[in-house]
């Protein structure tokens, strides 16, 4: 389908786009405007936001509309909830899902739970927090808790995720399918 030239009008002697929205770009000419505008062929159902690829997009539309996922620490149901099974030495020990470090198992809860606190300020964080973006999530373990990045991360990460309620208000994972991204 043929894309419209914007109905932006000329403001002091320049063309200003409407799909940069943090920062709008000037044009001195329709043309110019039309050919910035036509790079971001990808634009979200739910705003006027234009995305140069379809990955963009959808990440967009994912972390700012649709939500079906949230990372928080507040999830965690406690400090146990923090450790996960060695698959190296399963049974034997234990794994800090904040910087991997082994704990041998049975668990001494009292060293754990040290640890946590001092190392990973366990529980100091803004609970109310939540991320939309597992990235973000991600930059928050790292910053806020001293996290590292490691097999070990997925699992935590995987703890402190919960659904949340779809468009249509159901609870879960709405289908790939179900995502529409308008190429123009």
């Amino acid at each position: 389908m043929p894309q419209k030239l914007s109905p932006v009008p000329k403001l002091n002697g320049v063309y200003i786009c409407e799909c940069c929205p943090k920062k709008p770009k000037k044009f001195e000419t329709k043309a110019e405007l039309h050919v910035h505008e036509m790079e971001k062929q990808y634009t979200c159902n739910f705003c006027s936001n234009r995305f140069k690829n379809k990955n963009e997009a959808e990440r967009h539309q994912n972390s700012l509309h649709l939500r079906k996922h949230s990372w928080s620490c507040a999830v965690l149901s406690g400090a146990e909830a923090a450790f996960h099974s060695s698959s190296q030495r399963p049974g034997a020990f234990d794994v800090c899902g904040y910087c991997g470090k082994e704990f041998p198992a049975p668990a001494n809860w009292d060293l754990r739970r040290e640890h946590l606190t001092t190392e990973h300020k366990f529980g100091e964080c803004n609970q109310a927090k939540k991320f939309f973006r597992a990235d973000h999530f991600r930059q928050h373990l790292k910053h806020s808790h001293s996290g590292t990045t490691g097999k070990w991360t997925n699992v935590l990460e995987n703890a402190c995720m919960r659904d949340e309620p779809g468009v249509d208000g159901s609870v879960g994972i709405i289908g790939h399918g179900n995502l529409v991204i308008s190429e123009e």
